[in-house]
């Protein structure tokens, strides 16, 4: 995470939900429902959290980018676990 939004700019808004969780800046994601996610490809987080929004594969369509390029992996099995470190420097 590279800035975190204090606060929700309105109910249910994803980036302010963040913050909300206990989430820092620097923080970067180590692992998803047990996965290791410290050395995978951005774009396989992505898919594993099932977020197009901040995926930038998926700036034009998200079902032409899925057609064209597909998944890196399948969306993890809710509810998800995401745990979060800090790497120094």
């Amino acid at each position: 995470a590279m800035e975190i939004i204090p606060k929700s700019r309105y109910p249910g808004d994803p980036q302010g939900q963040a913050f909300s969780g206990g989430v820092k800046a620097g923080y970067v994601v180590k692992s998803i429902n047990g996965e290791d996610a410290l050395t995978a490809d951005f774009g396989k987080i992505m898919d594993l959290l099932d977020d197009e929004v901040a995926d930038p594969r998926f700036s034009k369509s998200t079902a032409l980018a899925i057609e064209k390029q597909g998944r890196m992996a399948e969306p993890a099995a809710t509810p998800i676990t995401v745990v979060y470190t800090e790497i120094p420097g």
